[in-house]
């Protein structure tokens, strides 16, 4: 009895960790797609007001979670946004739709002149708010699911194991 006692405290603490550890993972990923939208906004605004070189936008930029990720470190090491987003990519969990957006604006940035730039950050922007504006309505709905399916898949090992 002792021992199924605490197998059952086991179980509840594991499924605990999970549900903690999934928001703490889904925060990270809102704050990911918030910074990349923030980077886009601040490149625009940088070529459009002070037609500063990508160098020196890459460095006026901070955002903690892409620090942490470690993209933006990567890219101020002189690599260009797409080798960036590729040496990051363990790191980076968006979705595919923010992805692939993500490395479309990478085949443009730099290649045009400031006119068409400031058009393709807005654009891409545009794409990348709308994407986050719909993780961010998605995120409650998909917490409370997690979790109840973490509880509910431990309480049903509980019952099936007492």
């Amino acid at each position: 009895m002792l021992l199924k006692s605490f197998g059952v405290i086991v179980l509840l603490g594991m499924t605990l960790y999970l549900c903690i550890s999934f928001s703490v993972f889904e925060r990270r990923r809102m704050a990911q797609s918030e910074g990349f939208l923030l980077l886009v906004r601040h490149i625009k605004a940088q070529i459009a007001c002070f037609r500063l070189p990508l160098g020196e936008i890459f460095h006026t930029f901070a955002h903690a979670e892409l620090e942490r990720c470690g993209f933006l470190p990567t890219l101020r090491e002189g690599r260009d946004f797409a080798a960036a987003l590729q040496a990051a990519a363990p790191a980076i969990w968006l979705s595919a739709e923010e992805s692939g957006l993500l490395r479309a604006f990478a085949g443009e940035l730099g290649r045009s002149y400031r006119e068409e730039q400031v058009a393709c950050c807005e654009y891409y922007a545009g794409e990348l708010e709308q994407a986050y504006a719909q993780r961010r309505r998605d995120h409650p709905t998909r917490a409370k699911l997690y979790r109840s399916l973490f509880v509910t898949g431990a309480l049903m090992l509980i019952i099936i194991l007492v």
